[in-house]
């Protein structure tokens, strides 16, 4: 913000900010109008709504609607990543065996990774920690099918060289129909748990003065107050109700303030 316009006034010194997370960015909300912070509650899906809009939640009695603040801002929802993300590795070791098999067909040189720390669900898998039990436990069993699968490759090989085209064939179809099975069967184990955990994200209430909804946000981060502020680009998010971004004055992270509220 070196050399921006800091905009401020008597009440935005007082103002209190419910800042939250959302995918990679932080929003800042009004304090005053944040009813209430409650665990995400079973989701009523309303056919053929705009595709910001969740469903319906009950609060307290009351139906109100769920704004979905990834989909808002034109983002997948958390739901939709976790989805695309597993169902994309498990296509990765289908596709990966189908090559196999395709240059023992076509007589070639297999080029994809024979290393399981190498492929992109290993690379992920070697760095990624979850302090999840359920998740973390479904996660140990991957290892030891994903290494047999990419293990199947040096075997091959040696068949294809000693002329053994059909135990070649024969180990690629025994791989698919076990090992590759037990991690499609895993995926869906995980993709089931973290929807679980999905499902323990936060429901931010907002009461306005002529209607009261729910945002879905990954994370409530903190309440406080900002001092720096400048005004956003109204090219880029004006039309979103944010107005303004803030400066964290704990650590300098860049706040989005969504002060004109339009979903």
């Amino acid at each position: 913000m070196e050399n921006a316009k800091v905009i401020q006034s008597a009440d935005d010194i007082d103002t209190l900010w419910v800042i939250v997370r959302c995918g990679k960015n932080l929003y800042g909300f009004d304090a005053n109008l944040v009813g209430n912070m409650i665990a995400l509650p079973q989701v009523t899906r309303i056919p053929d709504s705009i595709n910001y809009m969740s469903g319906t939640i009950s609060v307290r009695g009351m139906i109100i609607p769920l704004i979905d603040l990834r989909a808002y801002f034109g983002h997948k929802s958390a739901d939709l990543v976790v989805e695309e993300f597993w169902d994309q590795r498990l296509a990765d070791h289908k596709n990966w065996l189908n090559e196999l098999k395709a240059s023992v067909d076509e007589k070639r040189e297999f080029t994809l990774a024979t290393d399981p720390h190498m492929c992109a669900f290993g690379k992920w898998y070697d760095n990624y920690k979850s302090d999840n039990r359920i998740l973390a436990g479904i996660l140990v069993k991957f290892d030891l099918p994903h290494k047999r699968i990419h293990a199947i490759a040096k075997e091959v090989s040696t068949y294809v060289a000693e002329g053994k085209i059909d135990e070649a064939h024969h180990v690629i179809e025994k791989t698919t129909n076990t090992e590759l099975k037990a991690m499609e069967k895993l995926f869906d184990e995980i993709k089931q748990a973290a929807r679980e955990v999905a499902r323990r994200r936060i429901a931010m209430v907002i009461e306005m003065e002529d209607r009261t909804l729910a945002l879905d946000v990954d994370e409530v981060v903190a309440v406080e107050r900002i001092s720096d502020y400048e005004p956003a680009p109204q090219y880029q998010t004006s039309h979103l109700g944010i107005t303004r971004i803030g400066r964290r004055n704990k650590n300098d992270e860049l706040v989005l303030l969504m002060e004109e509220l339009e979903f």
